[in-house]
């Protein structure tokens, strides 16, 4: 898919391949978004220790700064946004000064490690390989039908990042897929240290 001169020709083929396919023939297809990908080691919770990379697929460059990105995604940012379409989760205007202006160093860390505080457009692999088997064993209910979502999942959604657990449970999953939406930017001033 890199090949920029083939790309168009790679996609057609990969599609008509697709359709073609005796599993695909008998469903209605469903699209999968996901923003920048980041984690994917067993550098977190010990749900990630039975379907993690190698810690090594962090240390992908020479720099240190963008590996310990990589494993702190596997240890806070394993919660799931899911918006409805392809859709990202744009930062209200202010958020950032607004985070600035009540937390310092640790505290305004700390702040966007927790909370279920969201991604605007990055996704955590592991949360994204979670949301593809749940849709395999899924129904697709197509359009705008969200409600009771047991056993079903949307015709196209995005997954994305938030500071909180990753969901496991079909359960988990059904809430998720009956409320889609990107997840809402905590507030700072109501922000309470750990100590």
């Amino acid at each position: 898919m890199n090949n920029d001169k083939k790309e168009a020709e790679v996609w057609k083929a990969f599609e008509r391949g697709w359709d073609e396919y005796a599993y695909s023939r008998k469903r209605s297809p469903t699209t999968v978004r996901v923003g920048s990908l980041l984690g994917g080691s067993v550098d977190g919770p010990e749900a990630l220790k039975t379907t993690g990379l190698n810690e090594c697929i962090s240390k992908m460059s020479l720099e240190q700064y963008r590996d310990m990105k990589e494993l702190a995604f596997d240890r806070h940012r394993n919660g799931v946004q899911l918006i409805q379409g392809d859709g990202i989760n744009v930062k209200p205007e202010g958020q950032k000064k607004l985070e600035e202006k009540n937390l310092k160093g640790e505290a305004l860390e700390e702040f966007r490690i927790s909370n279920g505080y969201p991604e605007q457009d990055r996704s955590n692999r592991h949360s994204v390989a979670y949301a593809v088997v749940e849709t395999y064993f899924r129904e697709n209910a197509g359009e705008l039908n969200v409600g009771d979502m047991e056993g079903k999942c949307l015709k196209e959604f995005t997954i994305l990042a938030t500071a909180s657990a990753l969901p496991t449970k079909t359960k988990e999953w059904d809430a998720l897929f009956a409320q889609p939406g990107p997840a809402a930017w905590p507030d700072p001033e109501t922000f309470v240290k750990q100590e």
